[in-house]
């Protein structure tokens, strides 16, 4: 049997340190392990490194802390916010925020980008990088490694900024053009985008028809179906020669998603996190 670490016991919590570009410790998490320590308090040790920063187990260093309990721990040398982010990911899962936080605290500049243009437009971040064409959904099965935007690649830049704000503005104009007063969904959301990168689409065109229609109007839970709605819309009472046929997109979908070679994970269109996130 050979030893390779050993386990200790430190009841002075200001030996430890946080890492600074660690995600937040959500008080949700922090309470559920509260009543689970309270319950039986199990060994179960976060890992430090030399300096004494968290690399794993956070969340049970403060659940620990505000119990009174004594922290058992493992030094493993040379850790760092990178063998952090991997170690959380297969354990409670970082969402996507998560790791753009992470990122954005180590100043990397293009999770800075996304996360200003998830404040400025209020929208969701899974919302975001879909209008930055980076989102389509994910093949199935179990994920392995970590995908280009976990490990910190993703590209992201003012650019991208400026062209998610300028969709934003054009839903919000479609919608009070409609008087629709609901709340869109990603169906509709990704139906504006690719009308407005529709070749020869005219957007004031696009106003006045929906004036005209939105008695008729319906938000659709499919893509395709609200392409083929804004398509009824903005073809009313055109010539043939000059109508547009948004929904030939579906046809060539995905060419629009950035390509960053083999591995490149897309991002779920379920998902719902957001900047308020607790």
């Amino acid at each position: 049997m050979k030893i390779i670490g050993q386990v200790f016991e430190e009841e002075n919590y200001d030996c430890f340190r946080r890492l600074p570009d660690n995600r937040d410790v959500l008080g949700q998490r922090i309470n559920k392990l509260l009543a689970s320590i309270k319950e039986r308090y199990v060994l179960n040790p976060i890992i430090v490194n030399e300096r004494m920063e968290i690399i794993d187990g956070q969340g049970r260093f403060e659940a620990c802390k505000a119990l009174g309990k004594p922290i058992h721990y493992i030094i493993s040398p040379g850790a760092n916010s990178d063998d952090c982010r991997r170690m959380n990911k297969y354990n409670t899962k970082w969402s996507t925020l998560d790791f753009a936080k992470s990122y954005a605290k180590a100043g990397v500049a293009s999770y800075k980008n996304l996360l200003l243009a998830c404040k400025k437009t209020e929208l969701p971040i899974g919302r975001v990088l879909r209008l930055a064409n980076h989102g389509t959904k994910p093949s199935k099965g179990t994920q392995v490694e970590m995908s280009i935007y976990e490990k910190g690649l993703l590209e992201f830049d003012a650019a991208d900024v400026e062209k998610v704000i300028e969709i934003k503005t054009k839903i919000a104009e479609i919608k009070d053009a409609l008087q629709f007063t609901g709340r869109e969904n990603d169906a509709f959301c990704t139906a504006v985008k690719v009308i407005s990168e529709t070749n020869g689409y005219d957007h004031d065109r696009m106003l006045r028809n929906c004036k005209a229609q939105r008695s008729s109007f319906a938000q659709m839970a499919r893509l395709v179906d609200q392409l083929v709605e804004f398509e009824r819309i903005y073809n009313y009472k055109i010539r043939s020669s000059n109508k547009l046929y948004f929904s030939d997109y579906m046809r060539n979908r995905g060419t629009n998603v950035r390509d960053y070679g083999k591995g490149y994970t897309p991002y779920n269109d379920t998902d719902a996190s957001t900047l308020k996130e607790d």
